[in-house]
């Protein structure tokens, strides 16, 4: 019975691969160029590692609107409140005038977002 020429392992006669290492056994096929494959291997592995780093670009840019609309609403919200313990406005109008400014600061904000990131 034969054995794997790199870690000595007895292995069939069969066999491709060693089980052990993992080492081929047989001589490659006619024709392998490992240097081919490897070239596109690399290849796909920068073209993914790229992909990837764009993505996470992108991911930075659009987090900077989630808080601006967050920020206002906040202020927003004070003022309403403080402007309702003063008695300057009745609950009823300070609440719709609180809906009517969030759905222009949510408009302003996807407006941004759409000018920053157009689709392709």
């Amino acid at each position: 019975m034969p054995y794997c020429p790199k870690c000595g392992t007895e292995v069939r006669e069969e066999m491709t691969f060693c089980p052990k290492c993992g080492a081929p056994l047989k001589a490659p096929p006619a024709g392998y160029r490992p240097e081919k494959y490897e070239k596109r291997e690399k290849e796909e592995k920068e073209e993914r590692e790229k992909r990837e780093k764009t993505e996470k670009y992108e991911k930075r840019e659009f987090g900077v609107v989630g808080p601006i609309i967050g920020g206002l609403i906040l202020i927003f919200l004070g003022l309403i409140f403080y402007f309702q313990i003063i008695g300057f406005a009745r609950i009823e109008i300070l609440g719709a005038l609180f809906f009517f400014i969030l759905g222009i600061i949510i408009i302003i904000g996807a407006v941004y977002a759409m000018k920053r990131h157009p689709r392709p």
